[in-house]
């Protein structure tokens, strides 16, 4: 078609098994990318599901449906699919196939050994389906790079090129039988469309650039991400209150304790089963305020909880999300992060002592 071709790959010779030090640096990614296990179980799942309150469970962790194992938060909406983490994981699979010792096959003929990977069609190829690639695809200009060149660079670059890699296509169900990569942006309908769905549906103009969309929801998760680490920082401030008034409480209660264990010792026989009776005072019912300081307690653990999952939902799809990850989970996530930003820090009940310890005091001075 009068442009040049590009160059074709020639057999390599086979590379030498990888150092040790290659095995260490194939361990520090796995550590990198822990975030994509299960946060209930540690364990790795194909399916991760994400909870209204921006955790990640595995389907096996997910039994109770009403609220999070791990927060405690109610779940008024149900769990979708962590997009995000499930197409990391499949990159780091294909990073890990790139970094064997045998190195990735052709995906194709699944005989050769691959010697170059297709960005657009995500596939590794021998230098045999290369050129039968090229053939049918020579109208085209995909993108590819040799195998040993992804080798020899890092796991972030990988990811990098292939976040930018992928394409959306459209939805729409008027060509039902082709699938067309999306270019255009509807805010009414808050779905991608290709360039002739765009032009036949006058009635939602003005659309919008799909990319200069993408950007916007960037900056939007910045924007929410800021506000979020404001907000940890009132939460873990109240939280620490909490936690200092719960240990002056139990300081107080453990000194009575104390004091209420010497006088029966001192008393003789015929007081004991007084003292036993003002042990059981303090430690039979429940000191009022006491369950509902611990509720608040736990409430404000499980919001930290959620806002520091928030943060690190939104940095992680901020940096490894694609386009196809921030059309379909950046609505649901923002939902999430507005509503955590309707939170408000729980402020630490007044100090006061509970009416029953004046009452143990009176029957200490009477004994």
């Amino acid at each position: 078609n009068g442009t040049e071709a590009p160059p074709e790959p020639r057999p390599a010779a086979a590379s030498p098994p990888s150092p040790p030090a290659a095995s260490r640096d194939d361990e520090e990614d796995d550590e990198d990318f822990q975030f994509l296990l299960c946060e209930g179980c540690g364990q790795d799942s194909a399916h991760p599901r994400l909870l209204g309150c921006l955790h990640t469970l595995c389907p096996g962790c997910l039994s109770d449906t009403k609220q999070c194992p791990l927060c405690r938060a109610a779940l008024a909406a149900p769990a979708v699919d962590n997009l995000l983490f499930s197409n990391l994981r499949s990159r780091l699979q294909v990073w890990r196939q790139i970094r064997s010792s045998r190195g990735p096959g052709c995906s194709r003929c699944r005989a050769e050994a691959a010697l170059v990977w297709c960005s657009d069609c995500e596939e590794f190829f021998c230098a045999r389906c290369f050129e039968e690639h090229q053939w049918w695809h020579k109208k085209k200009e995909h993108r590819f790079r040799r195998v040993e060149e992804l080798r020899a660079g890092s796991v972030q670059q990988f990811l990098e090129d292939t976040k930018t890699s992928c394409s959306l296509f459209c939805s729409s169900a008027s060509h039902p039988e082709e699938s067309r990569v999306c270019s255009v942006y509807c805010p009414r309908c808050e779905r991608a469309l290709c360039c002739p769905c765009a032009l036949l549906d006058t009635a939602h103009a003005p659309f919008r650039d799909l990319r200069a969309e993408s950007h916007r929801r960037q900056e939007e998760l910045r924007s929410l991400r800021r506000d979020l680490r404001l907000l940890r920082g009132s939460f873990e401030a109240a939280l620490a209150r909490l936690r200092g008034e719960a240990e002056r409480r139990e300081e107080r209660r453990q000194r009575l304790r104390e004091r209420v264990q010497a006088s029966a010792e001192r008393l003789q026989q015929l007081v004991r089963r007084e003292a036993e009776e003002l042990q059981a005072l303090l430690e039979a019912r429940p000191e009022p305020g006491r369950s509902g300081l611990a509720e608040e307690l736990r409430g404000a653990e499980g919001t930290l909880l959620r806002l520091e999952a928030a943060e690190r939902l939104a940095e992680r799809l901020g940096r490894y999300g694609g386009e196809q990850e921030l059309m379909d989970m950046q609505p649901f996530v923002r939902a999430a992060l507005l509503q955590l930003q309707r939170l408000r820090p729980p402020r630490p009940p007044e100090p006061r002592e509970p009416e029953r310890f004046a009452q143990c005091r009176a029957r200490l001075r009477a004994l």
